[in-house]
């Protein structure tokens, strides 16, 4: 589905910029090389960026944006 016509952009997009660490709406198009235009995307957006995070487990919220979990020790 397209959430941003302006800027052509799906939320596969939106999803994948999230899941590569935009925690903000100006995250999300920066990631995706976009310029908010008319802003009705801007809601959809920040509710998409709460219900991602909503969704991840406490460790992956926890750690840096962008960094992978560490190896377990054994």
């Amino acid at each position: 589905m397209y959430v941003c016509l302006c800027n052509a952009f799906t939320d596969r997009d939106v999803n994948r910029a999230i899941d590569t660490g935009a925690h903000t709406v100006g995250q999300v198009y920066k990631t995706l090389q976009a310029v908010p235009q008319c802003g009705k995307c801007k809601d959809m957006i920040r509710e998409m960026i709460t219900d991602r995070h909503a969704l991840q487990s406490p460790a992956e919220a926890a750690r840096p944006f962008g960094l992978p979990a560490e190896p377990a020790i054994a």
